[in-house]
């Protein structure tokens, strides 16, 4: 399955506007850090992200 560019920047873009309002909200850096790190490696591991997390995952 292959990824359009646009694609890829629209994702981009949301997560950072989701970041930026974590932070906004008081949520720490070093916690949205650990939370990217934590779900980078959960999708490392399986090789695809999961399309619902649940306890099994973690």
């Amino acid at each position: 399955m292959s990824v359009e560019l646009n694609e890829i920047e629209e994702a981009e873009v949301e997560l950072e506007e989701w970041l930026v309002e974590q932070a906004e909200n008081g949520i720490p850096e070093t916690v949205l850090i650990g939370v990217l790190r934590d779900y980078a490696d959960d999708i490392e591991q399986l090789g695809y992200v999961p399309r619902m997390w649940g306890e099994s995952e973690r």
